[in-house]
């Protein structure tokens, strides 16, 4: 066995997990042939920190398998035999396998300096295809650490998620899945963490040790000393490894709203480091109108951004998600403003959220 793809199974798992990777690399590059220059994993597994559950007495992998294309033709893929092999390999693992949209050398050279790309950078394993390929070809800024923004950007896409879990324990709409509000939770809990490293400079692709990290920036900041969030992370980062050695049982509403206090506190220091304002309150934040994603207000993007907008009904020069960071927290709960229809403006945000996350 060459790699490690969860560090909490047993050489047994690992040794199976890697066959059973080989076996799609090698449909995928049968499908695909010489269109194909590289298969990657990223993700828990890529990074070597896979979950594992244990299901009927069997070590079985708990994290969905993320599979990142780079390819010389992006119109050549058989999107017909990737979803066969995709539909095939995720009956077998009970886990969803996911292929990327397929990314040519050209867009890794021209990658912006987003956390998605940062940690596949940082953390993957090449199925198939040249091992070194996006550390050559991806730009020299990657080695500098990440914007706050992408702090910022992460709280939105973890509340988005906190926020559909509360409409599934409020019964608004059926959970998607039996772990899906639990998961939410946890993922949540983690972002509260990663963000501040990410503000403070001191973030890394691997989770492993950054409790460690939460630890000494708690020591070193007393803002975020006063967060008390390390034993809500340490529970995260135990979920993450291992979720059946964490409680199954699914999240209240009243746990989720106390995580969303803390979310609102967090949100709101990540957004002073970023910008060097001060609010007192989420009340003020949310009628500050200032740019958060500047890359996404470029010249080159504003028509981008009125196409989009026009076809939601509006006009406007920002892009949809700007608004997002506004709405969020009063869809939370965390302002003195009362939502007048939360099923309905919570599915709104969630509507448009996915659509431009």
């Amino acid at each position: 066995m060459n790699n490690v793809y969860a560090r909490d199974g047993s050489q047994e798992f690992n040794q199976r997990l890697e066959n059973t990777l080989s076996r799609i690399a090698d449909k995928v590059e049968s499908e695909m042939g010489a269109n194909l220059i590289s298969l990657i994993l990223g993700g828990g597994y890529g990074r070597g920190e896979g979950g594992v559950v244990i299901k009927n007495g069997m070590e079985m992998p708990y994290n969905d398998l993320d599979f990142a294309l780079v390819v010389a033709n992006k119109s050549k893929v058989p999107w017909d035999k990737l979803n066969s092999i995709r539909n095939e390999f995720a009956g077998e693992l009970g886990i969803h396998v996911d292929f990327s949209r397929p990314l040519t050398v050209k867009d890794i050279e021209n990658w912006p300096f987003w956390l998605m790309w940062f940690d596949l950078i940082n953390g993957h394993i090449s199925l198939k295809g040249p091992t070194e390929l996006l550390k050559r070809h991806a730009p020299d800024f990657f080695s500098k650490p990440l914007p706050v923004i992408e702090g910022t950007r992460l709280l939105l896409n973890r509340g988005a998620g906190m926020l559909w879990a509360l409409r599934v324990v409020r019964n608004v709409e059926k959970e998607p899945d039996e772990d899906f509000v639990r998961r939410n939770y946890y993922k949540c809990a983690l972002a509260l963490g990663d963000s501040l490293l990410i503000a403070f400079k001191r973030y890394t692709t691997q989770y492993f040790g950054r409790d460690t990290l939460i630890r000494d920036l708690s020591f070193d900041e007393p803002e975020i000393r006063l967060l008390d969030l390390l034993e809500m992370y340490e529970e995260a980062l135990k979920f993450k490894f291992r979720p059946d050695l964490v409680s199954t049982d699914s999240k209240s509403e009243n746990e989720i709203i106390e995580l969303a206090c803390k979310w609102g506190k967090t949100f709101l220091l990540v957004e002073t480091v970023r910008t060097g304002r001060q609010w007192k309150s989420l009340d003020e934040y949310i009628e500050w109108h200032g740019t958060r994603e500047r890359d996404q207000h470029t010249l080159k993007a504003i028509f981008r951004n009125i196409f989009y907008n026009i076809s939601m009904g509006k006009i406007s020069l920002r892009y949809p998600r700007e608004d997002l960071y506004r709405q969020l927290p009063l869809l939370l709960g965390l302002v003195e403003k009362v939502c007048d229809d939360w099923p309905v403006e919570s599915g709104k945000f969630l509507k448009v959220w996915d659509r431009f996350n």
